[in-house]
């Protein structure tokens, strides 16, 4: 008869009364001996037997997400999704403030989190303490139930602030509305008077219809849709004060001004700023509020409703060739130059896409290219989209590679050597200067660092300020610079950004949906890494 292999981590013989509670209530069940030559000697037990192992919580069935089980959500703006049960492991992502996710059952660890560690889908662990709760009857998310639209190039309503605002921490009264915002009641008779010329929409982004992968699909209409006040500003419809702003209530404060709770506003927000909202509603003195995403109230009779941009790249899959134009200067021509002059032959929409040959013709100082057509468009009136060359090393067997050229304001989404989709940008305003002194692009090749639905960008220098929230589709590659929506402008084919790359909000979203890593169902933002996946490349030359 052949011994028994033992662990050899034990001791062969482990006196009863050293057992662990469990493993001592094991070994009293078994019999004192056992026939054949599966017999053990007396005070041996086997540690094979799946009676004597302790279960890790970490094994347990109940720590595994369902798609339709119970859920964690996000009660600050920002709840970290961690690699490991462990504050100190690797961010792979975050919840945004309202947001859901499904989780485990029963938490995996409370190590450094008393409300438990829980798995979630499709990946890390999310700590029930302080950013987040299990309690789906918290406050912020009952109250903040709105999610970003994703199927939409500007995923909220936005606007921008025109007169100097309060953001306010509850519902105020006519009184403190008097208060806190100066020469109000002058402000009120121009807005009564300007109403309709200061609350009139364009055709915006949300306009054009678009396909699975990003792609416009159609022209957008010659008018914009017929909005309500409570459409315009993020409401449902109804005017109604909600329950957490009634008599006087407010939610827990989660904006990044930390304020005491008997405050009344939580800071003011200056002209142009940017904001994202969630819902709108009338109070005192019949005037119109809405919600920020960080549940903060703004006089709509202070904002501007913003739609982005309709301006779109091409699909490259679609019968499209490099290179390729995008007429940036409104008043475009196409020319005749069949008598070496400037004949004009016809207008050029602004915007508009314009298939090329490659030939070029120098009409003096003027340099010309040619359409396929057979008609002509000044080089100055357009943003070129070219293929490169000689293609970077990386261009091959499908990989996903971005391509910005700083010269001809464009960008190109490849897959290996195959170009899938072209568009106009907007990089930094000062050119190929030098990125560490100047508004200037970085430029080499870089991966997608970390990904977000929407984020705030800011600056506080001097001459330079501005507070922009929620920008839609920003995917940051190196340090402070990142490709993302500029609904603000529609100068695209231009320099003029700070440093990064500017889209239209259809053209980042395409953009957006395309990289990697994705982002997870119900995530708002993640990082790349051996988690998640490797971001995809971007290549910045001049």
């Amino acid at each position: 008869m052949h011994a028994r292999q033992r662990s050899s981590a034990l001791p062969a013989v482990l006196p009863r009364a050293a057992l662990p509670v469990g493993l001592a209530i094991a070994a009293l069940s078994l019999p004192a001996c056992q026939d054949g030559e599966n017999a053990l000697p007396e005070g041996i037990i086997s540690l094979s037997s799946g009676a004597a192992q302790p279960r890790s919580p970490a094994d347990d069935p109940a720590t595994i997400p369902r798609v339709d089980g119970p859920r964690i959500g996000a009660v600050e703006m920002v709840a970290p999704i961690y690699e490991k049960a462990d504050r100190r492991s690797t961010k792979l992502g975050y919840l945004r403030a309202g947001g859901t996710i499904p989780r485990g059952e029963k938490p995996v660890a409370f190590d450094d989190c008393q409300g438990g560690y829980y798995r979630v889908l499709p990946a890390g662990f999310v700590c029930a303490e302080g950013d987040a709760t299990i309690d789906m009857k918290h406050p912020i998310l009952r109250a903040l139930t709105r999610r970003p639209d994703l199927s939409k190039p500007m995923p909220y309503p936005y606007a921008f602030v025109r007169a100097i605002a309060p953001n306010y921490y509850r519902m105020p009264s006519e009184k403190e509305q008097l208060r806190y915002e100066m020469s109000l009641e002058r402000h009120l008779r121009s807005y009564k008077k300007l109403k309709k010329k200061w609350d009139a929409i364009k055709v915006g982004s949300n306009d054009v219809p678009l396909d699975e992968q990003g792609n416009a699909v159609g022209e957008p209409p010659e008018d914009p849709p017929e909005l309500s006040d409570s459409e315009l500003y993020g409401g449902n419809g109804s005017d109604e004060i909600p329950w957490f702003f009634k008599g006087g209530r407010q939610i827990p404060n989660i904006s990044s001004f930390k304020v005491p709770g008997y405050a009344v506003i939580t800071n003011r927000i200056a002209r142009k700023a940017g904001l994202a909202l969630i819902d709108t509603f009338m109070g005192d003195g019949e005037r119109r509020f809405a919600m920020t995403t960080d549940a903060r109230l703004v006089p709509t009779s202070k904002l501007k409703p913003a739609r982005g941009s309709t301006f779109h790249g091409v699909d490259m899959t679609k019968g499209w060739e490099l290179p390729l134009a995008f007429v940036h200067r409104q008043g475009a021509k196409r020319y005749d130059l069949s008598r070496l002059a400037l004949d004009k032959e016809s207008d050029l929409p602004w915007h508009a896409a314009v298939q090329l040959t490659g030939r070029v013709k120098m009409l003096g100082d003027t340099r010309m290219v040619e359409a396929k057509d057979g008609t002509w468009v000044r080089n100055a009136d357009v943003a070129i989209a070219v293929k490169p060359s000689e293609l970077p090393w990386f261009a091959k067997d499908g990989v996903k590679w971005i391509d910005i050229s700083i010269h001809n304001q464009t960008l190109i989404l490849y897959e290996g050597r195959k170009p899938v989709y072209a568009t106009a940008a907007a990089t930094g305003r000062d050119g190929l200067g030098d990125p560490k002194k100047t508004f200037s692009t970085v430029r080499g090749t870089f991966r997608i660092r970390d990904k977000h639905v929407t984020t705030t960008m800011d600056s506080h220098e001097v001459g330079n300020q501005f507070e922009l929230r929620d920008v839609p589709w920003v995917q940051y590659f190196e340090a402070g610079y990142a490709i993302h929506a500029s609904p603000w402008h529609d100068d695209y084919g231009k320099p003029r950004s700070h440093g990064c790359i500017n889209l239209s909000p259809i053209d980042a979203r395409r953009v957006f949906l395309w990289t990697d890593p994705p982002v997870p169902d119900g995530w708002h933002g993640v990082s790349a890494g051996e988690a998640t996946g490797e971001g995809t490349l971007v290549h910045i030359h001049p």
